[in-house]
């Protein structure tokens, strides 16, 4: 077991957890993509609700092919997007499910930066959220291992891993979100 660095942090973390369980609904989202740079592309979008509910599991077809070392990550090939929805085709679905419902991923920051660029590159205002919350800079509090510029951020399956969770279909949006959802609940139970 890994000693804390600072146990109130860990208790302001369950605090937060908790609180998210007790809201009416909450949405855990998380994206792959085309790459990692301000000209890339969401590809997959994966949405579940804080019950574990498939809200949302689709390809999203970019505007331009994805390279091999992009495939190799999360494994959706050109061919299976050249059947996929386009973006806009989706607008409609995401803003009313998403509307004004807390957000939470693992990665808010890559996340919401990625949907934004897509939306701009497919020229569509971006869908309004709740109050977006990122799961992987709560667990490196939760977790408490010092890093140099503060807590330690962990890959989300050696987060999953460290706290028992099984790490299934890592790098895609669905199986990212369920790791993401367990990690949460691992989080609020302490």
């Amino acid at each position: 077991m890994v000693r804390h660095t600072n146990p109130r942090d860990k208790t302001a973390v369950q605090d937060w957890a908790r609180q998210l369980f007790e809201l009416p609904n909450f949405y855990v989202i998380d994206t792959e993509t085309s790459g990692i740079g301000k000209s890339d592309e969401v590809v997959q979008i994966g949405v579940i609700d804080k019950y574990g509910e498939v809200v949302l599991d689709t390809l999203v077809k970019p505007t331009k092919p994805l390279s091999q070392q992009v495939i190799s990550i999360h494994g959706i090939t050109n061919e299976r997007l050249a059947s996929a929805p386009q973006l806009a085709d989706l607008y409609t679905t995401l803003s009313i499910k998403l509307a004004g419902t807390p957000l939470i991923a693992y990665n808010m920051d890559f996340d919401w930066r990625l949907l934004e660029q897509t939306f701009t590159i497919h020229k569509l205002p971006i869908f309004k959220s709740g109050k977006r919350h990122c799961a992987m800079k709560s667990y490196a509090k939760f977790r408490g291992i010092r890093g140099r510029y503060g807590y330690k951020w962990h890959k989300l399956s050696m987060a999953a891993s460290y706290e028992n969770i099984q790490v299934k279909d890592a790098h895609t949006a669905l199986g990212d979100v369920k790791m993401t959802l367990a990690l949460l609940q691992k989080m609020a139970e302490g």
